[in-house]
């Protein structure tokens, strides 16, 4: 028995060792894989939680704009009648004055223009008679053949058909400009020339020859639109800013452009305006913006559809948590971090800065590496879905500052 206890001690002993050296190097090999060269010390995030850190933040707004011309006119008549002819076509160049369609005037407009014509002439021919009159009462007078009461009678009634004419005149001068003929010889038919208010491209006719059109100039009716004149030289973006994201604009940002045609080119504009005012769309506050394209080509057409991305601040090395961390209360923003202790994370307050959709800055209040819950603990219980939870802290965000 003694010679079986000889052997038998020694063999426990070296198993022993060996368990102890294997121990070891299971632990070291553990921590070598471990984050951090085996830091497995550090602790795991509770759930919905993030830590603090140290980073960058871009912002940018991707919108949805019209390409549309900075200059567009819409093309009116003066007078209601019947489309005779037109004489240009959509895609046209037109130069200031360019005769664009002809209107036959209906009853009632051509009554008009035959009454503005026969004025004109009586108050010419009324006109050159007083004239002449006054002249011959010139010399008469001169001569003591008439009365001073005689020549100051004939001065007035000179005087007054002087007026009369002027007016006249004035009426066919105005007339001829929105393309109304005073030939006084031509017929009353057929006498409306639409001319081109200036110079650019036809981008859209409306009418057809044939049609009846209504008169812009009446005050009870917008009158119908004969066609539209663009100049596409300088063409511009328009848009629409949520009122939540209207901080981050400003003018004189740059843009870049796309656009579903042609998916490989980019193009540049600045932001020229920002209105001053929101506009209300089904609840939601909106803020028209203008954007100058300015590598414009004959690609983009009025009407296109552009994809716009806004470069807004960007910063390096802050301090920053995931957006879903911070809550608006009071006037301030405050986050729940995470102390150690197992109750529920506290309320600290915070200062901000920038965001964008994922991340924001914290100015002060937090230090890097502190943990943050994605969550309002004050208003969240256990029976709350993720996307009830979601919609109350999109709610509780919405009337923030960015």
């Amino acid at each position: 028995m003694k010679r079986h206890l000889k052997w038998i001690i020694p063999v426990a002993v070296v198993v022993v060792v060996l368990f102890v050296v294997l121990g070891q190097r299971g632990q070291q090999v553990d921590a070598e894989a471990s984050p951090e060269g085996g830091a497995a010390a550090e602790e795991s995030l509770p759930d919905r939680s993030a830590r603090c850190e140290v980073g960058e933040i871009d912002v940018k707004l991707n919108e949805v704009g019209e390409i549309q011309p900075e200059t567009m006119v819409l093309v009116k008549s003066k007078v209601s009648g019947k489309v005779t002819a037109l004489h240009v076509k959509e895609g046209q160049s037109v130069r200031k004055g360019a005769i664009l369609a002809s209107i036959e005037p209906d009853m009632a407009q051509a009554r008009t223009v035959a009454n503005l014509k026969s004025g004109f002439g009586r108050a010419k021919v009324n006109h050159e008679r007083a004239r002449v009159d006054y002249e011959r009462d010139l010399e008469l007078h001169k001569a003591g053949l008439i009365s001073d009461e005689e020549l100051r009678l004939a001065k007035d009634d000179y005087d007054i058909t002087r007026i009369e004419y002027q007016s006249a005149l004035e009426e066919m001068r105005l007339a001829e400009e929105d393309g109304v003929s005073m030939d006084l010889d031509a017929e009353t038919a057929e006498i409306l020339q639409v001319l081109a208010p200036g110079s650019g491209a036809v981008i859209l006719v409306e009418i057809e020859e044939g049609e009846i059109v209504t008169s812009g100039a009446l005050s009870y009716t917008s009158g119908t639109t004969l066609m539209t004149i663009a100049d596409l030289s300088v063409m511009q973006i328009k848009a629409g800013i949520n009122e939540v994201d209207v901080g981050k604009v400003r003018n004189g940002q740059d843009v870049t452009i796309d656009v579903d045609a042609y998916p490989n080119a980019k193009f540049h504009g600045v932001i020229s305006h920002v209105a001053p005012a929101a506009r209300n769309v089904e609840g939601v506050k909106i803020f028209d913006i203008e954007v100058d394209i300015s590598d414009s080509d004959e690609r983009l057409k009025p009407g296109m559809t552009a994809n716009i991305e806004i470069q807004g601040a960007h910063k390096e090395d802050v301090l920053t948590v995931p957006i879903e961390a911070a809550f608006r209360q009071n006037g301030d923003y405050v986050v729940y971090v995470f102390d150690g202790s197992e109750d529920e994370p506290v309320e600290r307050v915070v200062e901000t800065g920038i965001s964008n959709i994922g991340s924001l800055e914290i100015v002060s209040g937090l230090e890097e590496g502190e943990i943050v819950a994605l969550y309002n603990p004050e208003v969240e219980g256990d029976e709350m879905s993720e996307d009830e939870q979601r919609r109350q802290r999109m709610s509780q965000r919405a009337g923030g500052r960015h």
